[in-house]
């Protein structure tokens, strides 16, 4: 199945540009997401690429298996004080069974379990741990994953439900560097961090106290505080542009 992407036009110069979409669309996304919040949240950070593969007899698997390695290495460095941030990618190997490729992110040296720690969570087959050199250049990290992580972009080709998992991230940091930055220079981090956001537009999101029929209730609230000007009008879904 091949790779879809948004298209879109520049309304001032008619440059054409395209966006991933789909499956794909969403791991992007999910990256751009990690760097971000690396950049505003992990000054001095440290990385691991875990490869989980299953042994030959070992067909039936499913995120559960996945989940509660992430567990295991979550409660270790929490125990540590440590920061935890993950992007996890399934990818088929040639005799057909699925592995995992995980992109760990942590905040202290020295804290990271050994694979054979790992290995005895897994419980499926082989750990392997490499640490790639990429530590204080954050914008390599999407390059990296996208080499290394989710080599071939099988997304939609692999017949899951599921074929990436990554760390729960804050709305805010969808937005691209630049518009990121605006907003965090505007209303500093802990206020952004509240914010709900589409790519373009930003809101202040919260709950107010009402009086409703000599009751306090408590009322939701969405106001628009930043709007980026529409710059690319989106032509529709193609496939792959190149």
């Amino acid at each position: 199945m091949p790779l879809t992407y948004h298209q879109f036009r520049n309304k001032e110069t008619g440059k054409l540009c395209w966006v991933p979409a789909g499956r794909y669309g969403n791991f992007t996304n999910s990256v751009m997401k990690l760097v971000n919040y690396i950049r505003y949240n992990i000054p001095r950070y440290y990385i691991a690429h875990l490869t989980l593969t299953v042994a030959e007899n070992v067909s039936d698997i499913n995120c559960d298996h996945l989940h509660r390695v992430l567990q295991f290495i979550s409660h270790r460095l929490k125990r540590a004080v440590s920061e935890f941030k993950y992007i996890a990618v399934k990818e088929l190997q040639e005799r057909g069974a699925i592995h995992f490729h995980i992109l760990c992110v942590y905040s202290k040296p020295y804290i990271f379990p050994s694979s054979s720690e790992i290995a005895s969570s897994w419980r499926l087959g082989f750990v392997k741990i490499t640490s790639p050199k990429i530590q204080n250049k954050v914008n390599r990290i999407a390059d990296y994953i996208g080499k290394y992580i989710g080599k071939g972009y099988e997304y939609e080709a692999l017949d899951v439900r599921k074929s990436f998992t990554a760390s729960q991230i804050r709305q805010i940091y969808k937005l691209k560097k630049d518009r990121l930055d605006t907003v965090m220079e505007r209303y500093g981090k802990r206020m952004a961090e509240r914010m709900e956001c589409t790519f373009r537009k930003v809101y202040l999101v919260g709950y107010e106290v009402v009086e409703c029929l000599g009751s306090e209730l408590r009322k939701r609230f969405k106001e628009l505080v930043m709007e980026f000007p529409l710059l690319w009008v989106h032509e529709g879904i193609k496939e792959e542009p190149f």
